[in-house]
């Protein structure tokens, strides 16, 4: 792994490092007990154009979307617990986000976040974006990153379209995969067969780069569904990762020992939460992290932390918890210790360790010692 392909997964990814610039929220937890969001992950809709076998969702509730009042009213209450950006993601695809009672789209959803002050980041599979975007929201969008799965369903590099939005700010992302022997994913929707992941995937993802060279960069991970990715990634898919490193642009998300969680007890929900349906289509809920889908392909109750009606009440209970307890909240009575009981799969392994070393209390004669 070279230091080149770290620093793009840590400046193209949700990681730890990342936490060290919030310094006013870092300072929150270690004085006052205090926990403030950061990023709110919200899962707009259920429905998408795609039916990947390596979904971590395919098992949810297709029908589900949040109305746009419940977004405006929750959005509200972030920005009054200091939340500074929002990720538009599923779930399904985002940009198909309708509320037809209300007559609101995605690009409705963008200019409210966005005239809130809220930046704004976007993860979606759609290769022509203004068959869904109007240039008129551009300016509130910080980035988007496509999943490029669209070119193992027949797409070409020349099918993208990108419109009028400014290309230096479009990342893409694609995912090694086995394919599935013509023997569709049992939680299929179309029961279409993927080939999976060859050296022409690759290839044709260089050509889509060539031919949008402002793009920012093309980030390879490997299957999340499978514990252990990151090192089957580099064992099993040798050439690739040797065609990747090759390329300009390209790099391989590193995982390291991440799929674990952190044994002491996890943080991420009180400053990354993530914001999705019902398991069976009911009230949205306040998730404690994206990563909770991968138990079960779905959502689960027993990592909600309330529904999205009481968000100021969820985050007063989490530091009343914090400040008692010495941990924020609870997964299957799990009282902030011993998560590998809980959690088969983590992303946030070392985002927690830097939220534990802060909120540490040391010795004051050793605290002042760098």
């Amino acid at each position: 792994m070279s230091t080149e392909n770290t620093k793009k997964t840590q400046q193209f990814s949700s990681w730890g490092d990342k936490l060290l610039q919030h310094t006013d929220v870092l300072y929150s937890i270690q004085e006052f007990k205090k926990f403030k969001p950061i990023t709110v992950q919200l899962a707009l809709c259920e429905m998408c154009d795609s039916d990947c076998p390596f979904c971590s969702v395919a098992g949810r509730p297709l029908k589900s979307y949040i109305s746009y009042s419940h977004i405006k009213q929750m959005l509200m209450e972030f920005k009054h617990l200091g939340a500074k950006s929002v990720e538009i993601t599923g779930g399904g695809n985002p940009l198909l986000y309708r509320d037809k009672r209300e007559k609101k789209d995605i690009n409705d959803v963008i200019r409210l976040a966005g005239q809130m002050g809220f930046d704004i980041g976007i993860i979606t599979n759609t290769e022509k974006l203004e068959r869904h975007l109007i240039p008129d929201v551009y300016g509130f969008i910080n980035w988007i990153r496509i999943s490029l799965i669209k070119l193992d369903e027949g797409k070409e590099p020349e099918d993208y379209d990108f419109g009028s939005f400014p290309k230096e700010r479009l990342g893409f992302s694609y995912i090694i995969y086995d394919g599935t022997g013509g023997v569709p994913d049992e939680l299929s929707r179309t029961k279409k067969p993927y080939a999976g992941t060859t050296l022409e995937s690759i290839e044709r993802m260089a050509r889509l780069v060539e031919l949008n060279p402002e793009c920012k960069f093309v980030r390879i991970a490997g299957n999340c569904l499978i514990k252990g990715n990151n090192k089957i990634v580099y064992d099993k898919w040798s050439a690739i990762v040797s065609k990747v490193d090759e390329l300009e642009k390209f790099f391989i998300k590193e995982i390291f020992d991440n799929d674990s969680p952190w044994d002491d007890g996890c943080y991420v929900g009180a400053i990354r939460p993530y914001i999705a349906p019902h398991p069976e289509g009911g009230d949205y809920q306040v998730y404690t992290c994206t990563s909770h889908v991968l138990q079960k392909r779905n959502y689960d109750l027993d990592y909600s932390l309330g529904s999205i009606n009481d968000i100021t009440g969820i985050w007063n209970r989490m530091n009343d918890s914090y400040a008692q307890y010495g941990y924020p909240y609870e997964v299957k009575g799990n009282k902030g210790r011993d998560w590998c009981s809980n959690c088969n799969f983590c992303y946030y392994k070392y985002n927690n360790q830097v939220l534990h070393t802060v909120a540490q209390k040391m010795p004051d004669d050793d605290r002042n010692f760098a």
